[in-house]
């Protein structure tokens, strides 16, 4: 055989492998690889007086404005790769007022495991420098459609029952009311309850009927209120479905 029809023989034997990668790079499944982005929502509780609304968010290099509505979660933001998001009030910077300088009102950080957060904002009653708010981050993996999200940030037990079930949550911690596979909106009785710390027994805080939606997830806080055995309950409608951030 001819030493060039070797040649040529040679080079289409090769010429799909070297094209391989470049094909496959480029293909549909290209994009199902990617890594989904991750999202987070603020909830305020409360908002000090002369806060600026909407927020500005410092996420890297990148500032959003985010409204915080009351009752609601807000609009989702994206996580940054560092995961550190921070609620900033732009002002002169003292040492070159043609600069701008961030004061950081509330800042947290979400652990790389979290791909949906919601991020609680709790004034600070004694400001501590800038900050205005404690911020709390929590994981919105299980937290589904007619669903009910319990946080306590106070410094007591709590406990919730709906209808036959209860729902401890401890100081400090979460926990989620699993609601039945609906097909339509359900009634049923709630009755939230505190232990008073001097009292050493168990109180009512609210007790009425509610109504469990499969197409909306519910969030309550507990909070400490202006004197012992004073709980606060603080209610979050975060509807369905949640959209992508832009």
């Amino acid at each position: 055989m001819p030493s060039s029809l070797r040649k040529l023989l040679l080079y289409l034997c090769f010429l799909p492998v070297g094209m391989l990668p470049v094909a496959a790079q480029s293909g549909p499944d290209a994009e199902k690889r990617e890594p989904a982005g991750r999202s987070a929502w603020f909830a305020c509780l409360a908002k000090p007086e002369g806060l600026e609304d909407p927020v500005k968010i410092l996420a890297g290099e990148k500032i959003t404005e985010l409204e915080l509505p009351e009752f609601m979660a807000s609009e989702a933001v994206k996580i940054p790769a560092d995961g550190i998001l921070r609620i900033v009030r732009p002002i002169p910077d003292p040492e070159d007022p043609a600069k701008t300088k961030y004061l950081i009102l509330a800042e947290v950080k979400i652990p790389e495991s979290v791909r949906e957060a919601l991020i609680l904002l709790d004034p600070l009653t004694e400001p501590e420098g800038d900050l205005l708010f404690r911020a709390k981050v929590q994981d919105l993996a299980k937290f589904k459609g007619g669903d009910r999200l319990y946080i306590n940030l106070s410094n007591t037990n709590i406990r919730v029952r709906l209808g036959k079930t209860t729902v401890p949550v401890a100081p400090g911690q979460a926990n989620i009311y699993e609601c039945p596979k609906l097909a339509d909106p359900r009634n049923m009785p709630i009755m939230y309850e505190f232990y008073h710390p001097v009292r050493k027994e168990w109180k009512i805080l609210t007790a009425s009927t509610i109504v469990l939606r499969p197409t909306r997830r519910q969030i309550y806080v507990f909070n400490n209120g202006s004197r012992i055995g004073n709980i606060r309950k603080h209610g979050i409608i975060f509807p369905l479905p949640v959209a992508d951030p832009p």
